[in-house]
């Protein structure tokens, strides 16, 4: 043991320590570390004979020491007769094999020379390639084109409870179950004939069996492998059992939660299916109590004491609060059960703000509270209007009942982004809490008290429209603060026919000097033209832009022009575009009737065409100076 821990001392210190070891002791160490060493080693003296030949060598080559020493090394290994080195390739064993080495030498200081023969460059790779295989956590095993096992590592021992000795050579067929054998020949031969790497029974559930029977969910890719004249097929083998089963327990509960949800939604519409039908019938009383006592109160039949007129007034009052509770009520529950439906159409949203503004007025100057409209430009919207206003009311209706006397309420508006508009209505109220300002829109939730002290309204309001803008496409949000006002904003879809700033006209009209002097009298002022030569063109390109008018030639080559009209007026988004019929033939009075805005016969004059454009769209074309009417 100590000249082991010496002797690699001396070789660390370099030729100069190994000079100053005695030769025997050189010899000594060199001999130990053959004997202990995997590697190679051999030794020739300065006659060119084998005086060292390690356990190692006769491992690698097969030539034992007795057969070698003092001998001229066999000249399989690359020796020539005089003992020079020429490192033979491919070297060979004893018996004709050849073996993948490297030989490092070393001339020795008392004469011959020291070898070192080490694993070649294939061996190494194809030993790293074994480790990789050995590690990897996938069965991998290699088949021949007769389906027997060529190759397999650790992973596949324990997979399928055997032996790498009992496997090897057996047929794949052993690992499957047994009711997929017979049939396994045949898919083998159908991989062969067209083989690709790809995974084996794609949307077929594999299994495979182990040594003790017991069978398992599994998942093959499959690679073939070709050398030479020679195939094979390399599968990689997952067991996938968590994996499925995890699966089931995710499947089961998606059927159970979905099952819960049907359960919940039919709950919900049989509750909003009940309240419709009482609502129903709950206001047909009320409109009789409340008109009675209008009537009382007007004193038509009599006179009335101060007493009776109070305790008439706290009835009316009360009946008024509980009807707009029922048509609350009411209008959740077609919601909830989709049975509201929205007639959607285009407008400027300032003209119902205005009316909603209008319709909210005494109830502001009761407290003394400023409403305005402060929305400045056209807004235009695709919104349903009965619903837009009632949307508006819900907000404008709550601003002014939680903002103190004297306060301020306004609706103003903004470009959420370019497909929405977004409408605002501010007040200098008492403000919402942050932690309340999600709960607000809750069904029957009141986070706060009215400025008058009082609770008010049914709690429904928010509710609904926080429903209806959904049902629109939009959202709504809400800033506030204890003591700063609240601002409740919503978003609708803007109409982009209106709300670009170029106004557009299609002109369907086959001929082109027609359109060619449509051209001439309308883009000179800005106005954006688009052309159709025939009906179905022009059927198509209206409804593609939403032009904000458009003129139409009656004798077109594939349809008449009084048909396209009526097909364009049957669409709702061409309900309200100006249509003029631009024609040589003498105007026809049912020409109205059948939906045409205005009757221009042909020569049509620019000034004419102009008027009628600023008369039918003046939020379009009204902007065009009157200047531009006389010819330049």
């Amino acid at each position: 043991m100590a000249n082991l821990l010496i002797f690699p001392t001396a070789v660390r210190v370099g030729r100069a320590g190994v000079k100053s070891m005695t030769p025997e002791r050189v010899t000594e160490a060199l001999e130990t570390l053959a004997a202990i060493l995997p590697e190679a080693i051999i030794g020739l003296n300065g006659q060119g004979l084998v005086d060292l030949w390690s356990p190692g060598a006769t491992s690698t080559f097969g030539w034992s020491e007795e057969a070698v020493l003092s001998k001229a090394p066999p000249a399989a290994l690359g020796f020539a007769r005089d003992g020079h080195f020429e490192c033979a390739s491919p070297v060979r064993t004893k018996d004709g094999s050849p073996v993948d080495v490297e030989f490092r030498l070393a001339q020795r200081p008392s004469g011959g020379m020291l070898l070192v023969a080490e694993a070649g460059a294939r061996t190494k790779a194809e030993a790293r390639l074994r480790e990789l295989l050995e590690a990897a956590p996938d069965a991998i095993l290699e088949v021949d084109r007769e389906g027997r096992i060529l190759l397999l590592n650790r992973a596949t021992e324990k997979l399928f409870g055997y032996s790498r000795k009992e496997l090897l050579g057996t047929p794949i067929e052993s690992l499957l179950p047994e009711a997929f054998r017979g049939r396994h020949a045949g898919h083998r031969g159908s991989y062969s004939a067209s083989a690709t790497t790809r995974p084996m029974g794609q949307g077929l559930t594999l299994a495979a069996r182990r040594r003790d029977g017991s069978e398992f969910p599994v998942e093959i890719g499959l690679s073939p492998i070709r050398t030479g004249d020679s195939f094979s097929v390399l599968a990689i083998v997952r067991d996938v059992t968590e994996r499925k089963a995890f699966e089931e327990q995710i499947r089961r509960a998606n059927q159970e939660l979905e099952a819960r949800n049907s359960e919940v939604e039919r709950a919900n519409q049989l509750k909003s299916e009940f309240l419709a039908s009482m609502s129903h019938e709950l206001r047909t009383p009320l409109h009789t109590i409340i008109g009675f006592t209008e009537l009382l109160e007007e004193e038509i039949q009599g006179p009335l004491n101060e007493a009776q007129k109070r305790f008439v007034g706290h009835v009316h009052r009360d009946s008024v609060h509980l009807l707009e509770l029922i048509n609350d009520i009411l209008d959740l529950s077609k919601i909830e059960a989709n049975r509201m439906e929205l007639r959607i159409e285009s407008f400027d949203a300032r003209e119902v703000v205005r009316d909603a503004l209008q319709g909210m007025t005494p109830a502001a100057q009761a407290k003394d509270i400023t409403i305005e409209e402060r929305m400045g430009r056209p807004v235009f919207v695709l919104a349903d209007r009965v619903r837009f206003r009632e949307i508006l009311a819900n907000l404008l209706s709550n601003a002014i009942k939680f903002t103190p006397k004297g306060g301020s309420v306004w609706i103003d508006q903004s470009t959420a982004t370019p497909e929405l508009a977004a409408i605002s209505v501010s007040d200098t109220g008492v403000g919402i809490a942050q932690a309340d300002q999600d709960a607000i829109f809750d069904r029957f939730r009141q986070v706060g008290s009215a400025t008058s002290g009082v609770r008010e309204g049914t709690g429904l309001g928010l509710a609904i429209v926080k429903r209806l803008v959904e049902m629109h496409g939009g959202t709504v949000t809400v800033e506030s603060a204890p003591g700063r006002g609240s601002v409740f904003t919503f978003t609708v879809p803007t109409d982009p026919a209106r709300s670009r700033e170029q106004p557009v006209v299609l002109v369907i009209e086959d001929e082109p000097s027609g359109r060619e002097l449509m051209a001439s009298y309308l883009q000179p002022l800005g106005i954006h033209i688009e052309f159709a030569g025939t009906a179905e063109a022009g059927l198509a390109m209206a409804h593609r832009i939403g032009p904000d008018a458009i003129t139409l030639d009656l004798q077109l080559p594939d349809r008449n022009g009084w048909r396209v009209l009526e097909d364009l007026r049957a669409t709702p988004a061409m309900s309200r575009v100006p249509i003029f019929v631009v024609s040589v033939l003498d105007k026809d009075p049912a020409a109205f009737q059948r939906g045409a805005t205005e009757y221009l016969q042909k020569p049509v004059g620019k000034e004419a065409l102009l008027r009628a454009l600023r008369r039918h769209a003046p939020d379009r074309f009204g902007r065009i100076e009157q200047d531009s009417l006389r010819p330049k």
